[in-house]
């Protein structure tokens, strides 16, 4: 494989695959249509010799290569975003980022709209969502970067 020809973009569609398993749901979080991402993967699949992800019902669930590629590709991802944004400042008057919450219903009704309240005028762009915890893995989600708060009164952290 050439890597001074490989298009490290690739490389985001891939990890939102492995994250979303769903074409939709990965273009979504990286910016891109559903045929761009599948068009992505067509050509991440040429060079890599594997399908990568292979239909199951309504999802896309990963090959065995896939598999062994996800924590080596998401490691680099990590490392370069520390790399180009180690001196960047987060400022809530400009940014537009989505947080993504996660806690029960009792949670989203007493705590979203006082805490949307209070971020709308110093972080006006910023996203608040909320996602039901009963039935998601909290864990899973908090360590691939799914989710960034986790809400919970009786909620144990693993070992």
């Amino acid at each position: 494989m050439n890597l001074a020809a490989f298009d490290l973009n690739l490389l985001r569609v891939f990890d939102a695959m492995m994250l979303e398993r769903s074409t939709v749901r990965a273009g979504e979080r990286v910016g891109l249509s559903q045929p761009a991402v599948s068009s992505a993967l067509g050509r991440l699949r040429s060079i890599l010799g594997d399908e990568l992800f292979v239909r199951d019902g309504n999802r896309m669930m990963p090959t065995p290569r896939a598999l062994q590629l996800k924590e080596p590709v998401r490691q680099a991802l990590v490392q370069i975003e520390l790399a180009l944004t180690a001196n960047a400042t987060f400022d809530p008057r400009t940014s537009t980022r989505s947080f993504m919450l996660i806690g029960s219903d009792y949670f989203s009704a007493l705590l979203m709209p006082k805490l949307a309240a209070k971020v709308a005028p110093v972080a006006p762009s910023i996203t608040l969502q909320m996602i039901d915890h009963p039935s998601t893995d909290v864990f899973g989600l908090l360590s691939d970067d799914r989710a960034d708060i986790a809400l919970d009164r009786a909620l144990e952290t693993p070992e």
